[in-house]
């Protein structure tokens, strides 16, 4: 057992002394870490049972070197904030290459989609800021660009909450997250306010490009307000992989037994891997093609657009016409409202459940069929 309680501090740039933000802070492999705050505070508690003073303390920042340090080397100074200094790091960035051939990108959706099932992936009150919920996405070859990552929030009873996208390599012989594919030196944070359920992120200025499969997650970085934390995500079972098919106009199942999700409880800690469920994360890339495979894409795409189907219909109540009613195809993930009139009108083609919401009202399904006209009957909630 390791005598002392707290150690605080303040992570620093050593070049340029300014502080650090959200980095990782942590005994390696204990699950105990944290992240420090906007102005590289942080706090990290050692009143643990199983800390010796021959573990391993670990500082982590995208930019910078790793520092590590025993915890008996530890400046902990009671009441101060004794200064840690980071060196930053100079990434040797692939080159681009200039030629004066057209480069051709075909927009490519990879990942998962939850499709209505009722699966779930958790950030509960257990875990510490820096943990991490993680999915392995399987790409065909090719090299592509990271354009925007999308997830679902089932549930967020916070006010609102700072999460950081990170996106791995694997670790071909442990098969777990390994080094972060971003080399912009600028963290991809995001902040997910209570009510929100489809959110997205813009990674097109981060410049990633992949080759093979990675893992993307999402880390805990601040609580806002004084709710509990239960955040819950969506998430896909059975290994099933809901992948971009150009021939097949949408999202279609794959299985392949390399996929699962991966979850860390706190900065620095052990990874753990699930292989029965696929967090619900879904990226919009655009892959780097020949012409040909170009002007294939272009006649499908048009294919497409001709085929393409729409629900349409009203929202009523006892006979009105209710507006502001969100209508939600979890197929699509396209979210659409009624207008002044009740009138709706969103994508969707047979087999794709849709959903309709609205502050005090009970929420209403529709599974396509044969019909794509359908007025949904309201009811308020008691």
């Amino acid at each position: 057992m390791y005598p002392q309680q707290d150690y605080k501090g303040q992570v620093l740039n050593a070049s340029s002394k300014n502080p650090i933000p959200f980095v990782n802070i942590g005994i390696l492999e204990k699950g105990i870490g944290t992240v420090s705050d906007e102005e590289g505070f942080f706090h990290l508690p050692l009143n643990n049972l199983h800390i010796k003073p021959t573990d391993t303390l670990v500082f982590s920042s995208l930019g910078y070197e790793t520092k590590k340090i025993l915890v008996k080397e530890a400046d902990i100074v009671y009441a101060d904030y004794p200064k840690v200094e980071l060196i930053p790091t100079t990434y040797n960035l692939n080159e681009v290459v200039v030629t004066d051939k057209r480069v051709l990108l075909v927009p490519e959706n990879i990942g998962y989609a939850n499709l209505g099932e009722e699966v779930y992936g958790y950030f509960k009150d257990n875990i510490a800021l820096g943990g991490e919920l993680a999915t392995k996405v399987v790409v065909k070859s090719g090299l592509r660009r990271l354009d925007k990552f999308t997830f679902e929030v089932v549930n967020n009873p916070s006010d609102s909450l700072l999460i950081r996208v990170n996106i791995y390599n694997i670790d071909r012989n442990l098969r777990i997250p390994l080094s972060n594919l971003n080399k912009s030196n600028e963290n991809i944070v995001k902040t997910i306010t209570r009510g929100e359920r489809m959110v997205s992120v813009d990674l097109k200025p981060y410049s990633i490009f992949v080759e093979n499969d990675f893992i993307i997650a999402i880390e805990l970085l601040k609580i806002y307000g004084e709710s509990d934390l239960g955040l819950i995500l969506a998430a896909v079972k059975d290994f099933t992989q809901e992948k971009f098919n150009l021939e097949n106009n949408g999202w279609t199942n794959t299985i392949d037994d390399g996929h699962g999700s991966y979850r860390r409880y706190a900065s620095q800690s052990k990874w753990e891997r699930f292989t029965n469920l696929n967090m619900a994360y879904s990226l919009e890339s655009s892959l780097i093609v020949d012409e040909k495979k170009y002007n294939r894409y272009l006649k499908q795409s048009e294919k497409r657009r001709l085929a393409k189907k729409f629900l349409s219909g009203f929202a009523i109540l006892n006979g009105k016409m209710i507006a502001g009613v969100e209508v939600f195809n979890h197929r699509t993930k396209q979210s659409v409202f009624t207008n002044k009139n009740g009138r709706y009108k969103i994508e969707g083609k047979k087999g794709d459940l849709i959903s309709y919401f609205k502050k005090g009202f009970v929420n209403k399904q529709f599974k396509i069929k044969n019909r794509f006209i359908f007025n949904i009957q309201l009811s308020k909630t008691d």
